[in-house]
């Protein structure tokens, strides 16, 4: 082909020289025509002037081709973007601008040798090619790997020839910019303008109305940094002002990009020209194509599945939303307004701290911080608002000199014991001061001991003194009840003494690490955000403060803060609150984030004190906003200088430096963003940390310098944990709220990402963008403003879904319950709101609390043990030490419970048509707390570990005490909120909610292991009697009031109350409120749901038709209570089958309706799926991540975590632990059935679009395993159905489960009298009795006597094949497939028994190999082996081997149930008297008569399996277990 173009190229002009070799061959080609021969004697020799091949070496050759393109002034982009490489091709000499190949030119040597074609040796491979400058490619990534010439020209300027001159004029100009001399580029510029550009025609173009909104946002972007390459930043400076001149002629360039803009489909892509400028006109010429494909019209014809391209507009953009709150005049103002806040900060340092009257300072404390290590240990730093200048203002209060607190419980002989409580108690008040000095002389040697303890740890100043303390709690070694124990107290800033420290004057030290912070809370009665009086400060000065408050004061004593008592009500102080967003990029090599745009939304005023309504904080004034964006790659695009005033490099270092200063200026109580514990503040200080940000910068995120940074850690990796320690004290004075944890403890959703709960929470429409198209994203001005956008729009969604959950508000009022700190209430510690909840209950009762040991501690003791057991008792308490090592480390599995919970009836399983009662005891637990006295100080335990018994002590305990304050709180605010209005009501609302949480969580901190007050023998103790009353009341029920219980789980009772009158019904449950309420005194059952039908599955597992009320209207809804349909690792196509198929069963239908109407919807389901009309959206499964995806060792069987390790691999942020990961289950399209795993075919949605053409959707997988077992177990109970039916329907082989229909007929034979259903129904699933020919060896179906009985009541008309062949054998004795006249294929007698023995002792070993399978559709798993782990409510040996992830049940296939119907049905084969019964007496005689002959070659067969039937123990009921010995 070369050589082709090579001489098309030579013949096109001719030169001299090509003339004489024209002539030449010419003369050639004469010659030959003639006959002759070149090489004969005398004949034509033709001479050769010039050789028409070269032969050039491979280094020439290249210096040839280019020098050819640099003549011919073009290039060619490579690949890869980052540089311009040559193909190797040969030029096109077609082309008009290349110079003219005749040969007229006065070089003879020059081009005309060059226009030859070269013939040279085949090429080598190309050296690799150097790494271009980062500038370079950014520059290419940004250019869309376009020309050079397209940089700074565009290509309207090619359409005819009156625009080159322009065009090279507009080139020379930018070439000047890099000159050093500013006049003459000023110059030059000027001329540019006047002759070239502003000569250009303008084109018209309509912008579209997104550029109008675009343009009307003005979204403030910080831009900061230096450049510190003098050369680059030249050259930037003239791309920048070439752009703004391009830009400056308004419509220049638009037409050309206008038309290939048409041919994207995706708006969100969509470059717009008025934003963008001339920068559309610098389209790559390589990109055309690219962008003329519509990707989603070929993943239409590919996928088996709709995709939805367009929203419905049911649901509002989120970006939108977010313009249509910054267009609405001007309600956000940008960051310009900064300055002036910080000027009159600056002017408001000045003021005067607003005191009381007393000359206390009113401090409103809102989160406090302690340092543990250093020199500083032990000073305490409160934050929160004082008042000034007529505004509040942040303020630090540094608190110094705090003690330790450590109480030595002292031994018997220490105190005297009995003497000393009968002085006490009988001792008058003039001889205080003389008992008080006999304790301190019986303590002195106890004082002594101890002293030397401290002078061993250089403690040189404390003090020790005897107090009466009372102890309640569960370490035995330690007495309980009230006694004297000497109280020490030295400064924090000492070492603490050892927690297991002994003397021979005291048992035990209580108290040794309790922390400064914990102290202080506790003896100074604080509870939670609330106004403190602060009586002796002094200002503290700016050069020594430690904080970044505008106020900052020092206490020297703790007393001297106190909460406040003013009679004067001080109103709650508004919070600053901002919201924060960070964009990030993987950096490949260190595979670590990297921040390219921070985005600060700031709220200003934010109430606490109630829900805030969105015209509230949304109103003119109330936000403020910015961003900042750093350049990626050393570059911007085009035309994004022009929008904002900066335009120098950016590097990610100033972008951190800038954000900090910015946050620092807004000063800010709180800090929002969606799982901005587990992603934001870690990146952002981590890459602080690696940037090498000054501790004068990164510590402004928080509000207390630092001049190191704090170890940053992951956390411990699960879910729920919040930030880390590291991250916490970094933000010390700043709360955290984190949407993402808040969510989490307040709703129940299927994914707790941003986008879900936008649309279901805020009813709006938000675009992810993942990290790895955020690169892309800077290749134009528009993009990168779509970016900007995205960022500052999840920053206001996770600030409006924080106000939507009034998350500020309800947890105040946790933690003014409580008494903990609000950051932890934050972050969800649950446990800790009960620790402090019962820390000042104890506190105030003059009680010892337990230590908190922590985990390093519970580690330290469980090797300690280990190591002092495994020396004495090695090989006696191996198994002990084993147990308690497994109770005592968390978080390594799930374990088995430590002790019974609440009692889970057994349902009667079945289709209920009538009324059905749910009632249910109020706050089971905390009732029974009261109602029986539990607590502490109340409940005798024994050191045996036997359940304790119902205390006798009339004297209230401390929980029942607070429980019941509790309830009386929450009853009180419950009947103030009957009468109040507007937003009171939300407020009381949010109140009675605290009080509800709070005590419905007393229980659980006494069966939590981890718990600071754990105590099993009371937990053991609640549920016991839980379950005793629970069981109570369903005799009563039943007995008393003849009334059916269908169901009953922990709290609640399900009565079937037979009735189709509502009001027959509710009079029922208001009689049986009646009789059980009457029993007791604070436990109160009540009507918590009226059912109108139900279908009642399994435990925890039923559907019903819920009759509601409102305005004494009657209206119904559904409700699912642990059904498939409510589970999240369930695709939404099955979720709407099932939703479907409950929907028709609950419809009060005929049965055949129903089951019609069903099978129906299953054929047109399976019918759209095959034909590709779902969307691809409903075959969406979501599963969590219960870990990080590295941590799971079966990670090649989990769907879930292989997408998830893909997504992460790919720069994806959500696969964490906790969070939820969609997937859809794929195969191959140019397979029917792939060998890999489930695990390996799935694929994540965005997978599956982007990669269509190779992968489909497994819609047999989706038939079989997603939509098959959730309506077969719903219509288990539907008479006129089977699985094989159901499966025939959804066009599966129905073969595979016919065991499933077998499995639900005798699933409960004890529900049905086997006498009252005819023998084919009884003994339906049974295996046939096979009998082997002893001639020809062949095995056929042994037919029951009874078929005698058959054949003769069948019609004689029929001539019924089967029935005819079962009475010749019974007749004859023989195979029915060998001939009449072949010997030896009679069954004997004897044959006959041992052929069924056989048979017999196979049906018997089957059941002895004890196969189990796992009743999960989706698992299935087969095992022989027993897991005795016991989990809920689960029997020992059912549980599935693959739990936690299978949550099914195991159930064995062979059963005894099965066994014995099996043997019976052998015995029905061989009986001979029982189916005479059933004839008529005139039918009779003639059986009786064939049957002479029958049964005595069938009763020796008969004989053995009667006998073998009678040994089974299923078939007898033992008396005894019916009577009671008196």
């Amino acid at each position: 082909m070369e050589e082709s173009a090579a001489y098309g190229r030579r013949t096109r002009s001719r030169g001299p020289e090509s003339s004489v070799r024209s002539a030449a061959l010419e003369r050639l080609k004469a010659l030959r025509s003639s006959g002759g021969r070149r090489y004969d004697a005398g004949g034509l020799q033709i001479k050769m002037e010039a050789p028409v091949y070269d032969t050039v070496a491979e280094e020439d050759y290249a210096a040839l081709v280019a020098r050819r393109r640099e003549e011919a002034q073009g290039f060619i982009v490579d690949d890869d973007g980052l540089g311009y490489n040559d193909e190797g091709q040969e030029e096109d000499w077609s082309n008009p601008n290349l110079p003219d190949s005749s040969g007229d030119d006065e070089e003879p040597s020059g081009r005309e040798e060059e226009r030859i074609k070269k013939k040279k040796a085949p090429r080598k491979e190309s050296a690799p090619k150097k790494t271009p400058p980062s500038s370079l490619t950014a520059a290419a990534a940004m250019m869309g790997k376009q020309r050079l010439s397209s940089m700074f020209t565009s290509s309207v300027f090619k359409k005819n020839d009156r625009m080159k001159g322009s065009s090279d004029m507009l080139v020379d100009d930018v070439i000047a910019e890099f000159a050093p001399d500013e006049t003459d580029r000023e110059e030059r510029r000027r001329r540019g303008l006047a002759s070239g550009l502003l000569s250009v025609p303008r084109t018209t173009v309509l912008t579209p109305p997104a550029v109008q909104v675009k343009g009307e946002l003005q979204l403030p972007i910080i831009i900061s940094g230096h450049s510190t390459e003098p050369g680059k930043s030249k050259v930037e400076e003239a791309l920048a002002e070439s752009e703004q001149e391009l830009q400056g002629n308004g419509d220049i360039g638009h037409e050309n990009s206008v038309e290939v803009e048409t041919r994207e489909e995706d708006p969100d892509n969509r470059v717009k020209a008025a934003t963008n400028g001339g920068q559309d006109a610098i389209k790559s010429d390589a990109d055309l194509p690219v962008k003329a494909e519509d990707p989603k019209t070929e993943k239409r014809l590919s996928l088996n599945a709709k995709i939805k391209v367009e929203n419905d507009g049911s649901v509002m953009s989120a970006t939108a939303g977010w313009r249509a709150v910054c267009g609405e005049e001007g309600q956000v103002a940008p960051n310009i307004e900064f300055t002036e806040t910080t000027a009159n900060i600056d002017a408001d340092e000045k003021s005067e701290f607003t005191l009381d009257t007393d000359g206390s300072l009113p401090f409103y404390i809102i989160d406090a911080h302690e340092e543990t290590y250093g020199c500083n240990s032990g000073t305490l730093y409160l934050f929160g608002k004082v008042k000034a200048g007529g505004g509040y203002h942040s303020c630090c209060v540094v608190v110094k000199n705090m003690q330790r607190c450590v109480y030595a419980i002292p031994k018997d002989s220490v105190f005297g014991g009995k003497a000393i409580s009968a002085r006490d108690a009988s001792g008058p008040q003039n001889s205080e001061a003389t008992f008080r000095a006999t304790l301190q002389e019986m303590a002195s040697e106890m004082k002594s001991e101890i002293s030397k303890h401290l002078l061993d740890l250089n403690v040189s100043t404390f003090s020790m003194a005897p107090v009466k303390r009372n102890y309640a709690f569960e370490r035995s070694d330690i007495p309980s009840g009230e006694q004297y124990v000497l109280k020490i107290n030295y400064p924090f800033k000492d070492p603490q003494l050892r927690t297991d420290l002994k003397g021979e004057h005291f048992l035990a030290l209580l108290g040794t690490h309790n922390s400064s912070l914990e102290l202080f809370l506790i003896k100074r009665k604080i509870k939670g955000p609330s106004w403190l009086s602060i009586s002796k400060f002094t200002n503290c000065s700016t050069p020594q403060r430690v904080s970044w408050c505008k106020f900052e004061i020092v206490v020297d004593c703790p007393k001297d803060i106190c909460v406040s008592a003013s009679k004067t009500l001080l109103e709650i102080p508004p919070v600053v609150v901002t919201a924060i967003n960070l964009k990030t990029v993987i950096n490949e090599k260190t595979n670590a984030n990297e921040i390219v745009t921070a985005s600060v939304i700031c709220c200003h005023k934010a109430k606490i004190d109630g829900p805030m309504v969105a015209s509230e904080w949304k109103k003119k004034g109330a936000l403020t906003h910015f961003s900042i964006v750093r350049k990626l790659g050393g570059i911007f695009p085009m035309g994004f200088t022009k929008e904002f005033p900066f335009s120098t490099l950016c590097s990610e270092r100033a972008l951190l430096n800038r954000l900090m200063i910015e946050l620092n200026k807004l000063d800010s109580d709180i800090l929002v963003g969606h799982n901005i514990s587990g992603f934001d503040l870690d990146v952002l200080l981590h890459r602080a940390q690696a940037c090498k940000v000054p501790s004068s910068m990164w510590s402004k995120i928080g509000r207390l310098k630092r001049s190191a940074m704090p170890k940053l850690t992951k956390g411990s990796g699960l879910y729920g944990s919040g930030a880390s320690h590291g991250i916490m004290s970094c933000i010390a004075g700043r709360l955290l709220c984190d949407t993402y944890l808040c969510s989490r403890d307040l709703l129940r959703e299927i994914s707790y990402s941003l986008t879900q709960l936008a649309k279901t929470q805020l009813n709006k429409e938000r675009k992810e963008i993942s990290p790895h198209e955020i690169a892309s994203m800077f290749r134009s001005t528009e993009m990168l403003l779509e970016l900007v956008e995205y960022g500052e729009t999840d920053a206001w969604l996770s600030l409006e879904l924080m106000f939507h959950l009034s998350v500020l508000p309800l947890t105040r009022q946790l933690t003014n319950i409580s008494g903990n700190l609000w950051g932890k209430t934050l972050q969800g510690a649950r446990a800790q709101r009960v620790e402090y909840l019962l820390l000042h209950a104890f506190h105030a009762k003059k009680y010892i609390v337990p230590d908190k040991i922590s985990a390093r501690m519970k580690e330290h003791n469980t090797e300690k043990r280990k190591l002092t057991n495994g020396e004495e008792r090695k090989d006696v308490d191996d198994a002990t030490m084993d147990n308690e090592t497994h109770y005592i480390e968390q978080g390594k599995g799930r374990k088995a419970p430590a002790y019974a919970g609440g009692l889970v009836l057994e349902p009667k399983k079945g289709l209920y048509d009538k009324y059905i009662l749910l009632l249910d005891f109020n706050s089971l637990y905390p009732s029974i707390i009261q109602e029986y006295n539990i607590c502490f100080t109340t409940v005798d335990r024994s050191p045996e570990g036997v359940v304790p018994s119902v205390p006798s002590s009339k004297t209230t305990g401390v929980l029942p005490e607070l429980l019941r304050n509790l309830v009386e709180r929450r009853r009180m605010v419950k009947s103030w909120l009957k009468t109040a209005s507007g937003l009171k009501v939300q407020q009381l609302d949010i109140q009675q909610q605290a009080l509800k949480l709070t005590a419905n969580s007393m229980y659980g901190c006494l069966g939590f292991s981890n718990s600071r007050f754990y105590a099993k023998p009371l937990a053991e103790l609640i549920t016991l009697q839980g379950r005793e009353i629970l069981q109570s009341t369903v005799d009563l029920v039943q007995n008393n009031l003849n009334l059916e219980v269908i169901y009953g789980d922990t709290d609640s009772i399900m009565i079937y109350s037979g009735q189709d009158d509502i009001s027959k019904a509710q009079e029922i449950a208001r009689k049986v409120i009646q009789e059980v309420n009457k029993k007791y005194r604070c436990l109160e059952i009540d009507l918590d749901g009226l059912y109108k039908r139900m279908l009642l599955l399994k435990k925890k597992k039923y559907a019903a038709v819920k009759l509601l009320f409102k305005d004494g209207m009657p209206f119904e809804v559904i409700e699912r209570k642990g059904l498939d349909m409510v589970r999240r690792d369930w695709s939404l196509l099955s979720k709407e089958i099932g939703d479907f198929c409950l929907s028709q069963i609950l419809s009060g239908g005929t049965c055949e309706d129903v089951v019609e109407s069903i099978h129906n919807s299953l054929m047109k389901v399976q019918q759209e799926m095959r034909n590709g009309d779902i969307a691809l959206e409903k075959y969406v499964i979501t599963k969590t991540l219960t870990k990080p995806p590295e941590d799971y060792p079966d990670a090649k069987n989990q769907p879930h975590v292989q997408v998830a390790l893909r997504l992460k691999k790919n720069g994806y942020s959500g696969c964490s632990a906790g969070d939820a990961v969609p997937y859809i289950i794929c195969c191959q399209q140019d397979t029917i059935s792939s060998s890999m795993g489930i695990a390996q075919r799935a694929r994540h949605p965005d997978e599956l679009k982007k990669e269509s053409s190779n992968w489909m959707i497994d819609i047999d997988y989706y038939l079989s395993q997603q939509i098959h077992p959730v309506v077969s177990r719903l219509c288990a109970s539907i008479q006129g159905t089977s699985p094989a039916r159901l499966a025939e329907c959804l066009g599966l082989d129905s073969s595979k489960f016919q065991f499933k229909a077998s499995e639900s007929v005798g699933e409960d034979p004890s529900s049905v009298l086997s006498s009252i259903i005819d023998d084919e129904e009884r003994y339906r699933g049974c295996e046939p009795l096979w009998l082997s020919c002893p001639s020809c060896s062949s095995t056929f179906d042994c037919p029951p006597v009874a078929s005698l009985f058959s054949s003769v009541n069948s019609d004689k008309t029929s001539d019924s094949q089967a029935d005819h062949s079962d009475h010749n054998f019974w007749q004859r004795m023989r195979c029915p497939r060998c001939p009449d006249n072949i010997d030896g294929c009679k069954i004997s007698s004897a044959m006959l028994a041992n052929q069924v023995k056989r048979q017999a002792d196979n049906f018997i070993l089957r059941y002895y190999q004890r196969w189990m399978t796992c009743d999960e559709e989706t698992c299935k798993h087969t095992t022989r082996s027993v897991n005795l782990q016991l989990i809920g409510d689960s029997e020992r040996g059912s549980v599935c081997p693959n739990y936690p992830r299978c949550n099914g049940r195991l159930i064995t296939q062979y059963a005894e149930a099965d066994l014995y119907k099996q043997l019976s049905y052998c015995c029905y084969v061989f009986d001979t008297t029982r189916f005479l019964e059933k004839l008529d007496q005139k039918v009779r005689i003639p059986i009786e008569k064939e049957l002479t002959v029958i049964r005595p070659q069938v009763h020796l067969a008969a004989s053995v399996i009667q006998k073998i039937r009678d040994r089974c123990s299923y078939g007898w009921v033992q008396l005894n277990d019916f009577s009671v010995s008196v």
